[in-house]
């Protein structure tokens, strides 16, 4: 299969764009019947897309020439007034999330025929009545989920009310409750606290941390202490950072990119590793190692999996203090720094170096987490997802996602004698900085 480049230079063109899309479009369908694989559809029962290199390498390409043929097309002022008219879809969004609608829309049978009225639909009447509020809204908010193919209207005319069906995407988080707390935390919390950005800055326009985050301005307290708080929406957090980690490029590179094998039976340190998700899918990978999973948070731990009891320990450790295992195969941290400012990771990491030293010699410690890319090395469709989460860790915790140069400054501000030995990095998921103390001598 020819690839093209995924990277393209300016000036554009409508006409250029048009043919390097059906480029893409050729080559990925090509790469769908090739493998045998199911069309993409916007059908309930539509399986999601393959996440392997090649087709991420053709999809994101494809992304950025269509994005930009569609802004070509409609030009700066249509474009712009998209964007800023983008919080009404979401909180069309946020009121389906809140009131449940996807659960009040019936999913069709496996087995039903187009015969048999299996009862797959649910007139607007009908969704009202359970979500508890009134008809009007209610189709509104359905109507204008429909235009991102979001439930589908059906025409029924033996129906009183207007009448909805599943899509691909609402069939999606009927289906999955770990989507479902995640797609519900950003539109609840998250996206409450992203709209105080602007006054927080306002409010501390030189500094950045948690307790000055627009995550704080909203709400009145850290992200942590708020979740402390509420053991429910700890709960539906934590969820929502399994089902997020479990997803195939999430695990990845931290699965592939170190040789998990070669520890035999050593034992595996995962720091802040919340409810030990990633441990326990490491462990079901490396059936003879031994997991810790470390957090402070004793709500985190309490949403731990039973079934590899035997293999994973659970302690509570506030990662700001002295490392207490000392004899680790290797130390893991998963999604830890970009939560901190500057300072406050140096201190992470300074914390680990005591316990290297006493462990084996060449005991690694793994930082798994986004590495930005510089400016023009990727597309700009993978390139915003990543500053997305950017700017999510910036709302929330006045922290931040750093790129390989910025980690190697943390890295060596917290011991000097710690250098980075290897580097993978990602455009679909985390990266992994392989780190460990230098020989002396």
């Amino acid at each position: 299969m020819i690839q093209a480049n995924p990277l393209y230079e300016e000036p554009l063109t409508i006409a250029a764009l048009a043919e390097r899309i059906s480029l893409l479009s050729s080559q990925i369908s090509s790469y769908i019947s090739s493998n045998s694989l199911p069309e993409p559809g916007f059908g309930p029962d539509t399986k999601e897309v393959p996440e392997t290199a090649e087709y991420e390498a053709l999809r994101a390409p494809l992304n950025d020439a269509a994005l930009d043929l569609l802004r070509l097309v409609n030009g700066p002022k249509n474009t712009l007034q998209e964007m800023y008219f983008r919080h009404y879809d979401l909180a069309a969004l946020q009121i389906a999330l809140d009131r449940q609608f996807f659960k009040h829309v019936p999913l069709a049978s496996s087995s039903a025929t187009p015969e048999v009225d299996n009862g797959s639909k649910a007139s607007v009447f009908e969704i009202a009545e359970k979500a508890g509020m009134d008809v009007d809204r209610t189709g509104r908010v359905m109507k204008m989920l429909a235009t991102h193919r979001i439930f589908a209207q059906v025409e029924d005319e033996d129906e009183e009310h207007e009448t909805f069906e599943h899509t691909a995407s609402s069939a999606l988080l009927a289906r999955d409750p770990g989507i479902y707390a995640g797609a519900d935390m950003q539109m609840d919390d998250m996206l409450k606290a992203a709209s105080e950005a602007a006054n927080a800055i306002s409010g501390s326009p030189y500094r950045s941390d948690a307790s000055h985050s627009a995550f704080h301005k909203r709400f009145g307290a850290t992200m942590y202490e708020y979740y402390e708080q509420r053991p429910d929406k700890a709960r539906r957090f934590a969820q929502a950072m399994s089902s997020w980690s479990q997803y195939e490029r999430q695990f990845s590179e931290l699965r592939s990119g170190f040789a998990w094998a070669g520890l035999n039976e050593g034992k595996v340190v995962d720091i802040g590793g919340g409810n030990g998700h990633v441990s326990v899918a490491l462990a079901r990978s490396f059936p003879s190692l031994q997991f810790v999973v470390q957090d402070i948070s004793p709500h985190m731990l309490s949403q731990a999996e039973e079934d590899l009891g035997h293999r994973i320990s659970f302690q509570k450790y506030d990662f700001f203090t002295p490392q207490p295992v000392q004899d680790a195969s290797v130390f893991l941290l998963r999604q830890c720094l970009h939560n901190q400012i500057d300072d406050a990771a140096i201190k992470i990491i300074r914390q680990v170096v005591p316990a290297l030293e006493r462990c084996g010699h060449g005991t690694p410690l793994l930082i798994n987490d986004v590495i930005l890319p510089d400016s023009g090395t990727i597309t700009k469709y993978e390139e915003h997802h990543l500053r997305q989460i950017d700017f999510c860790m910036m709302s929330l915790l006045g922290a931040k996602q750093r790129t390989e140069k910025e980690f190697a400054a943390l890295i060596r501000k917290a011991d000097e004698r710690l250098e980075i030995v290897n580097v993978r990095k990602s455009t679909i998921g985390l990266g992994l900085i392989e780190v460990r103390l230098k020989v002396e001598g």
